[in-house]
Formats: C-alpha cells, structure tokens, sequence
C-alpha cells in the first residue's frame, strides 16, 4: 500500500544524494563550494577575522529590509548573526 508523502511544509522537493553527501561524478568538490561562497583559506588574525565579520554582517544586516524572508527567517538569520559577532567579540578581548 502507497503511504501518502509526508507534508513537505511548502519546502522544495528534496535532493537525492549519495551517503557521500556529495553530488555523483566529478561536478562539485571543496574548490567549487570556495569558489562560490569566495573562501580564502590562509593564515588570519583574530582582529582581522572579526573585522571581516563584522563587516559581512553589517552589509546582510543593511540588505535584510529588501528580502523576500518572512519575519521568523529574519528572526533566525539575526539570532546567528548575533552569535557570530558574540563569537568574534571575544577573540578580540581579554576573557
């Protein structure tokens, strides 16, 4: 018998992926998810890391208003934005 699927709350279809996680054959890898995202992998001081931190988090802070995100995803965004910069925070003071 045929279970109905489960509710998928508006969400998008999901993704098949292999137990890798990663999609099959050569198409995406660490280089391609860098690339995208613009990681620099080096060697960065706390100051420097929190600097760009803040940084970042001030321009999606400053772009949230024009968003299509609904007030609990801006909730949500803010309260990790909140514990990033708490993070960044401390790196840059004595504990």
């Amino acid at each position: 018998m045929n279970q109905p699927p489960p509710d998928d709350h508006g969400l998008i279809a999901p993704v098949s992926l292999p137990r890798t996680g990663q999609a099959p054959g050569e198409v995406s890898g660490p280089e391609e998810y860098d690339g995208f995202f613009r990681i620099h992998h080096g060697e960065i001081s706390d100051t420097a890391w929190a600097a760009q931190t803040l940084a970042v988090t001030r321009k999606v802070a400053d772009d949230l208003p024009g968003t299509s995100l609904d007030e609990a995803e801006r909730a949500d965004l803010l309260d990790g934005m909140n514990l990033l910069l708490q993070h960044a925070l401390t790196l840059t003071t004595d504990h």
